[in-house]
């Protein structure tokens, strides 16, 4: 029985490195003990009030995410199984970039490009925000299936330079996948956009009336398996199944849109691993945005050099359909919320042409080119990955496990017999102990609500109080931003910055 040799052995050894990747990356921090707002509702939801979670989720045509979030949340039981909803997360990311490699290396890129750009993106904020958010974990259930839309339609379409058709079931599927995706995460299928960019620029080759045909065919796949997906939604609408919710819009000022989507939501994706820090400093947000179009620019211009206009075309071309179609259900979406979750897809699309525009500057000096270009990529990705470890810690478990500890503190205090009158200090989002915070995502407070606050409170109490039907009959609660007079309460939990990070938080105990 003959050994495999060393060569044999890259592309399997690649594969189990790109799995283990997130969980090298992301361990230390979804171990902690910690949830984020919306966390606490739906371990209680999960519990309590059964089909509840599902029918949220399916009012905004999400009814798989619902389903999915409803079983996990009830097998998690209390805060303690938030991790493992999290370790899920990271397992979806580490399949995502084993099967990104995969195809990567099918469509004709390199083994090391390949395996920078596949690791890249369970690195991007985005895919932070599926590891660290307990909640969050379906969605790296439909990137891959994202992915695996793209694999059935390529084997049923062909390849750029064929005009081949190997029979509908493939295509079947291709559509399948993709409506199935849609029903967990609308924005997160259209990861399929990533793989399809990819594939336009390694088939240099490839005429721009092929490519456009090539294109138009996958695009029609994504178009369809969204209908499927949008039709299956209004039909459970219609049926009573599920009500529709106000969310469940579509956007009406397409100018406006259209503006406010290239100003808060395109440098976002431009910026890759760069953190929209707001507020706080800019500058190395848009030193990447700066940096991104630049090598871009530089990238089409190679591929002019090499391919004249048809490969200007081609690149630009695909480089502006793609981001369209990655971003197309954000835009077609009536609410507008620029969130690192709902950007997968573009910031994908843009870092497959920022690695090949590296690659394409490579090939200007034949014999230290290409190598001076998979070490500048390997240098990008090695400090993206030190950016998703360090933020993973500082923007998500250590400031939330800092508001889980002060109020746990203060649930320790709740005396069933006594049924003490509780009141939650509420915080504001600037009381945020993170070095900075984005929206409701990196660094952000959770307890800036009556409701978090009521939740968490009552998911604390429930973990001394196992077996008491209801917790929330133990005590008195209220909460707001502005404290009552003392005789009002006899717990008072300040959940704002200056007890939030002090050593010993300050609690009254009851009188």
């Amino acid at each position: 029985m003959m050994r495999p040799t060393p060569r044999a052995l890259v592309v399997p050894g690649t594969v189990v490195m790109l799995f283990l990747l997130p969980w090298l990356i992301y361990s230390s921090a979804v171990v902690h003990r910690y949830g984020l707002r919306d966390d606490y509702a739906i371990l209680r939801e999960a519990r309590e009030e059964p089909g509840k979670i599902l029918r949220f989720c399916a009012s905004q045509g999400r009814p798989l995410y619902g389903w999915l979030l409803e079983l996990s949340a009830k097998a998690a039981g209390g805060i303690d199984g938030l991790m493992g909803l999290r370790l899920l997360g990271v397992a979806g990311l580490g399949a995502l970039a084993a099967a990104v490699f995969l195809l990567l290396r099918k469509e004709g890129w390199r083994t090391g490009s390949a395996a920078l750009l596949a690791a890249f993106l369970t690195l991007t904020p985005s895919a932070q925000v599926i590891a660290n958010w307990s909640i969050c974990w379906p969605q790296a259930v439909a990137l891959v299936l994202g992915l695996v839309s793209f694999a059935c339609a390529r084997r049923a379409i062909g390849h750029a330079h064929e005009g081949t058709s190997r029979g509908p079931g493939w295509m079947l599927a291709a559509v399948g996948a993709m409506a199935t995706a849609t029903l967990i995460y609308q924005v997160s299928g259209l990861f399929y956009a990533v793989l399809l960019a990819a594939a336009v620029v390694a088939r240099k080759d490839a005429s721009l009336k092929d490519t456009v045909r090539w294109m138009a065919k996958h695009l029609v796949v994504m178009g369809v398996g969204l209908v499927v997906a949008y039709a299956i939604t209004r039909v459970t609408f219609a049926t009573g199944l599920f009500t529709a919710s106000p969310r469940f819009s579509f956007e009406k000022h397409w100018v406006d849109k259209t503006l406010w989507a290239l100003t808060h939501v395109f440098p976002n994706a431009l910026a890759l691993s760069a953190l929209n820090e707001a507020p706080g400093d800019m500058d190395g947000y848009w030193g990447m945005v700066a940096l991104t179009l630049t090598l871009l620019g530089v990238g089409v211009g190679v591929e002019g050099r090499r391919s004249g206009l048809t490969g200007v075309g081609r690149w630009l071309l695909a480089l502006v359909t793609l981001s369209a179609a990655a971003y197309s259900a954000g835009f077609l979406a009536g609410e507008r919320w620029p969130t690192y979750r709902t950007l997968n897809a573009l910031t994908g699309v843009w870092a497959v042409f920022f690695a090949a525009s590296l690659v394409n500057l490579g090939t200007v000096w034949p014999r230290y080119g290409p190598r001076a270009a998979t070490l500048l990529l390997s240098g990008f990705v090695a400090f993206s990955a030190l950016l998703a470890h360090e933020q993973s810690l500082e923007l998500f478990a250590l400031p939330q496990g800092r508001e889980l500890a002060l109020m746990e503190q203060g649930a320790s205090l709740v005396v069933p017999a006594q049924r003490p009158r509780v009141f939650v200090l509420t915080a504001k989002q600037a009381d945020s102990t993170a070095p900075f915070h984005y929206l409701d995502e990196f660094g952000s407070v959770s307890v800036d609500a009556e409701w978090v606050a009521k939740e968490m409170l009552k998911a604390l109490v429930k973990e001394r109080f196992p077996r008491e039907p209801d917790v929330g009959g133990l005590y008195r609660f209220a909460a707001g931003p502005v404290a009552p007079e003392p005789r009002n309460y006899d717990i008072l939990i300040d959940m704002r910055r200056r007890h939030v990070s002090a050593a010993r938080p300050a609690l009254h105990p009851p009188r």
